[in-house]
Formats: structure tokens, sequence, C-alpha cells
């Protein structure tokens, strides 16, 4: 096998590999009241480093910040609100909605009403590089 033939063959095998996308679901620690509010007593005494205060008791530092800015009230809504949208299964009534089209379409319909339609061979980044130009 000659140099151009293995660059060839590597050149082929790398461009046949897919994209491989892991979803990893992590629950997040709750901390009740209590405990928030000790460590921003805690953060707030003279001296006191947030950095080493939140290494010692396992949180981020930025979350100590963040219940901090909650309890001196700079902070009024710490969750953004949850918005329910209408949910409408297109096709005839009585009729399944799914035969019609075919398996893996997706439709998405945002709230200006333009409609995207793909399928499971489109590419997670262009469809989120589509999505994120229609959002403008």
């Amino acid at each position: 096998m000659e140099l151009g033939d293995e660059a060839a063959t590597v050149a082929a095998t790398d461009a046949t590999t897919e994209t491989r996308i892991e979803i990893v679901a992590e629950r997040r620690r709750m901390h009740d009241a209590a405990f928030r509010g000790r460590m921003v007593e805690l953060s707030m005494a003279p001296g006191a480093r947030v950095q080493e205060l939140a290494r010692q008791h396992g949180i981020v530092p930025s979350l100590l910040y963040r219940w901090r800015r909650l309890a001196s009230g700079e902070v009024s809504n710490p969750a953004p609100a949850v918005r329910l949208l209408p949910v409408q299964l297109a096709g005839s009534a009585g009729a399944n909605p799914c035969a019609s089209k075919p398996a893996g379409l997706i439709e998405i319909e945002l709230a200006d009403g333009v409609r995207v339609r793909v399928d499971d061979a489109v590419s997670v980044a262009t469809l989120r590089r589509v999505l994120g130009v229609l959002r403008g």
C-alpha cells in the first residue's frame, strides 16, 4: 500500500463517522431555606471568602452569590415563569394523525406562525442554527 492509498483510506474512514450525541440527565440537589440562609449569613461575616465557603460545603460559588442576591432583594423572581402552549394534532377527526405523515417527521410551529418541518436525517447543528435564526 502506498502512502497516497493509506491517506485516502483514512480520509474515507474519517468522513463516514457519525456524530454521537449523548444526553446526560442529572438531578439537581435542592437545598432547604435553612441551609441557604446559613450559607448567606456565613458569607456576609467579616473576612468570609465566598469561594472557600462554597468549596467547604460542596456548592458552586455562583449559587452562593445568587442566594445572596435573593436575600438582599436584588432578584425578585429566581425561576422563569412556566408558559404552557396549546398543542394541536393535525389530521381529520377520528383518523390517526400520524398515518398521513412519514415516520420521523417533526413539525415545529413558532409563535409567529413560521413552521419548520424536519425529518430524522436533519443534523442537530443545522436545526439549532435554523431555529436560532428564526428566533431572531
